[in-house]
C-alpha cells in the first residue's frame, strides 16, 4: 500500500500524541524511556554514548543527561515528522542532523537502523499502531536515503 507524504506525516504525528516534549515530568520520562529501551535493547551501540557505556536502564532512569538527550531525540521526531511534506526542509533537517553527528563516527547504516528502534520503543509503549509504524519506516527511508547521499558528497564513509 503506497502512501502520500501527507499520510506519512498525519500517521507519524499521530503516534507521537502521547510522547510530547516539555518539562512535565511525564514528558521528560517520555524522552528518557526512549533511551531506557535503546539501552535494554541495544546493548553493542552503547558505545556511541560515552561515559555512558555500561548504563542499565536504571541508570538512564536517574540520569539528567538522558533526561536531556531524551528531549532533544523526541524534538527532532517531532520536527522530522512535522515536516515531512516539505521535502527541501526535510531534506535539510536530515544533513543538518548528520553535520551535527559527525564527530562520533557512526556507523552509517545506524541511520537507517535508529527507526526501528524508535518505532520498537513506540510499539513498547502501546502508541504504535501497524500503519504508523509503516509511515515511520518509509519515513526513514527517506531520511536513510538523505543521510547516505550527504555522507558521500561529503566524503564521509556511506553505505552503498
Amino acid at each position: 500500500m503506497s502512501m502520500t507524504r501527507e499520510e506519512i506525516r498525519d500517521l507519524c504525528v499521530k503516534s507521537l500524541e502521547e510522547k510530547m516534549v516539555g518539562t512535565k515530568e511525564k514528558n521528560v520520562d517520555n524522552g528518557n524511556g526512549f533511551y531506557r529501551y535503546f539501552f535494554t535493547n541495544f546493548p553493542d551501540l552503547r558505545v556511541y554514548f560515552k561515559g555512558a557505556e555500561k548504563f542499565t536502564a536504571e541508570d538512564v532512569k536517574k540520569s539528567e543527561r538522558f533526561d536531556k538527550q531524551g528531549q532533544r531525540i523526541l524534538l527532532a521526531c517531532h520536527l522530522i515528522a512535522n515536516v515531512y511534506t516539505n521535502e527541501e526542509v526535510f531534506k535539510a533537517y536530515v544533513r543538518e542532523t548528520i553535520n551535527r553527528h559527525r564527530i562520533y563516527k557512526m556507523d552509517p547504516a545506524l541511520w537507517m537502523a535508529f527507526w526501528t528502534v524508535f518505532t520498537g520503543y513506540l510499539g513498547s509503549t502501546g502508541s504504535l499502531t501497524d500503519q504508523q509504524k509503516a509511515a515511520w519506516m518509509e519515513l526513514g527511508k527517506e531520511f536513510n536515503a538523505e543521510c547516505q547521499e550527504h555522507l558521500k558528497n561529503s566524503n564521509l564513509p556511506y553505505v552503498h
